[in-house]
């Protein structure tokens, strides 16, 4: 199993990341930012799908205006020899 690692606010030493106390200082690590530890993969994830949505959004048609009517397109008759 592999751990991604951090350095320590105090001391400088690694130390797994998402600890709040340093094996080995001891101290308590402040100001530790949970927000930037989002894999690569999760933001390519989330970015794709959110491209994915906008583009089926903006290619559905429009729906009909309520008080417009519906048309059928003209029929076509072959000439008659």
């Amino acid at each position: 199993m592999k751990f991604e690692m951090t350095k320590c606010n105090q001391c400088g030493s690694e130390m797994p990341m998402g600890v709040d106390i340093c094996p080995s200082c001891g101290k308590l690590q402040v100001g530790i930012s949970r927000l930037g530890t989002y894999q690569p993969r999760t933001m390519l994830a989330v970015g794709l799908t959110a491209a994915v949505l906008l583009i089926f959004n903006w290619f559905k048609t429009p729906a009909p205006h309520p008080g417009s009517q519906l048309t059928s397109p003209p029929s076509a008759s072959l000439p008659s020899r």
